[in-house]
């Protein structure tokens, strides 16, 4: 089923990279049906359950089971909803965020599931040419830097972009907590 999960994320982002929809309007939801549709497109005999036990995705496959978390994160602009001036960023990159990650990975390393494939699905984006102090990819760019403040193994399963879209630096990553 590792084969399969891989290639569907490759499937999915792939997807965004084609439909080149405004990020604004994606988020971890959507992000995850891109990959259900994927995954269920490449074998339709696996089960789904969404939101299964604080698992975003949970895939039965016969004994086979794959549980999976998605991340999205990218600059969201709040904008006031009468005049549509922008009124700053939404969240962002930070210890409050990264903190979420570390213990989204924690949460896969300490659930109890022989064989279980435990997933990442990170998609991450900064603004091009960006000056902020803080940028997803400090956080998420470097995988061996990522292992090292998680104090968690993971393996990079696969590294899909970066790539250009409305302005901004956009990657996705695949982990697998070991």
């Amino acid at each position: 089923m590792r084969r399969l999960l891989i290639s569907a994320s490759k499937d999915a982002v792939d997807k965004i990279k084609r439909d080149k929809a405004r990020l604004e309007c994606w988020n971890e939801s959507v992000f995850r049906l891109m990959y259900s549709q994927s995954v269920a497109k490449r074998d339709p005999n696996i089960t789904h359950f969404c939101e299964c036990s604080r698992i975003d995705l949970v895939l039965h496959r016969g004994s086979q089971r794959a549980f999976v978390e998605f991340k999205f994160y990218i600059h969201r602009i709040k904008y006031d909803p009468l005049s549509r001036e922008k009124r700053g960023i939404k969240g962002g990159p930070g210890k409050k965020n990264f903190g979420e990650f570390k213990r989204c990975v924690q949460t896969l390393k300490r659930r109890e599931a022989p064989g279980a494939v435990k997933l990442v699905a990170l998609f991450y984006s900064d603004p091009a040419g960006s000056t902020a102090k803080r940028r997803y990819d400090d956080d998420y760019g470097d995988h061996r830097k990522l292992q090292n403040k998680l104090n968690i193994p993971l393996r990079l399963r696969a590294k899909l972009g970066s790539f250009l879209s409305n302005g901004s630096d956009c990657n996705a990553r695949l982990y697998e907590v070991a």
